[in-house]
C-alpha cells in the first residue's frame, strides 16, 4: 500500500499483477477505501476470479508488463479466489545482469539477481520540498563480480534494510532477486525501488543456481566458513547437478539442502547385523556372519 499526493487530493493506491494459464499479464489497481477493501485479501500464488473491473491504459511509467492495458477496481468490481488454486504458473521473468543495468538509461525499469554485499546505515535525505525520508544503500553483486547500489526509501529501509543487517552481521548467504526497480544516477548508476518494486529473498529458479554455487565453493575454499555455517544452522538449497559440479571443484565433504522426488526405495539388504564389540577403543561394527541361531561371528574380532 502506498500513499500517493495530488493537486486535487490525496489518498492510497495498491496494486497486484496477474497472470493467467496462457501467460498473459495484466496490472489490477484499486485506490482508497477499495485499496483497503482488496489488501490483505490478495495473497502470492493464489487463484482468483475478477469481474466488473473499468479497463484502461496502462501507466507505463510505472508498469513494465507486456500488456499495454491495466484494470481498476471500482465499488461494483468483484475480486474473489477460486477453490482450489488450480492454476500453476511459473512466470519466466528475463533478469538483467549488473553490467547491462550499469548501461541502461536512466528511469527505465529493470529486473535484477545478485548476491548480497553489505548494507550501509539509514541515512536522512532532504527533499526538494522541505520534507525529510530515510534511505539505507543495500550493495549487491553478481557472477560479473561487478556491484551495484540498491536505494532503500522510506519504510523499506527500516524493515527491509534491519532484516539485511541481520543477515549481514550473522553470515548468511543471501541472493536476493530485485524486480521493478528504476534504474537512477548518483555519483554512479544505482537501482531506486519505485511504488511497485518487489524483492524476494533466496528463491528457488534457475537463475539463482550459478550465484548459490558460487557461494558454496567459496565457503569451501575458506576455511573459517564452515564454522560459520554449522554455527548458523543455515544451509543454501541446491540442485543435483551444482552438487555434481560443486564437488568436482572442489572435492570434499558440503553440507547443503537438497528437495527432491522420491523415486525408489531398495527394499532388500538394507542393513546388517553388525559387532557391537570395542575394537582398537572403538565400536566395532563388522558385518557378522550367522553361525546358528542367536549365535554370530565377527571377522574382525574373531569372537
Amino acid at each position: 500500500m502506498h500513499q500517493y499526493n495530488t493537486p486535487k487530493r490525496n489518498g492510497q493506491v495498491f496494486s497486484f499483477d496477474i497472470i493467467d494459464e496462457e501467460g498473459c499479464e495484466i496490472r489490477i489497481t484499486s485506490f482508497d477505501e477499495i485499496a483497503e477493501l482488496h489488501y490483505h485479501r490478495v495473497e502470492k500464488g493464489a487463484s482468483y476470479v475478477l469481474s466488473k473491473g473499468t479497463v484502461k491504459d496502462a501507466n507505463t511509467v510505472y508498469n513494465k508488463l507486456n500488456s499495454h492495458l491495466e484494470i481498476i477496481l471500482t465499488e461494483t468490481s468483484v475480486l474473489k479466489r477460486s477453490a482450489p488454486d488450480a492454476i500453476e504458473i511459473e512466470k519466466k521473468t528475463c533478469f538483467a545482469p549488473i553490467n547491462e543495468v550499469l548501461t541502461t538509461t536512466n528511469n527505465n525499469l529493470v529486473d535484477t539477481i545478485g548476491v548480497f554485499v553489505n548494507v550501509r546505515e539509514i541515512s536522512i535525505i532532504r527533499r526538494k520540498d522541505g520534507s525529510t525520508v530515510n534511505k539505507r544503500i543495500v550493495k549487491i553483486n553478481d557472477m560479473s563480480t561487478l556491484t551495484i547500489d540498491v536505494n532503500l526509501w522510506g519504510l523499506p529501509s527500516e524493515q527491509l534494510g534491519s532484516d539485511f543487517k541481520n543477515m549481514h552481521a550473522s553470515g548468511t548467504f543471501v541472493i536476493l532477486v530485485v524486480q521493478n526497480a528504476r534504474v537512477g544516477y548518483f555519483n554512479r548508476k544505482v537501482i531506486n525501488i519505485s511504488v511497485s518494486t518487489t524483492f524476494e529473498i533466496n528463491p528457488y529458479i534457475p537463475e539463482a543456481d550459478p550465484l548459490r554455487l558460487r557461494g558454496i565453493v567459496q565457503q569451501c575454499l575458506d576455511p573459517h566458513s564452515s564454522v560459520v555455517h554449522r554455527k548458523n544452522n543455515q544451509y543454501q538449497r541446491m540442485s543435483i547437478p551444482s552438487i555434481l559440479q560443486c564437488l568436482s571443484i572442489v572435492p570434499k565433504t558440503i553440507e547443503t539442502t537438497i528437495t527432491v522426488v522420491l523415486h525408489f526405495i531398495k527394499e532388500d539388504q538394507f542393513y546388517y547385523t553388525a559387532c557391537p564389540l570395542q575394537f582398537n577403543s572403538k565400536e566395532c561394527k563388522k558385518k557378522c556372519s550367522k553361525l546358528a541361531e542367536n549365535l554370530w561371528l565377527c571377522p574382525r574380532c574373531q569372537t
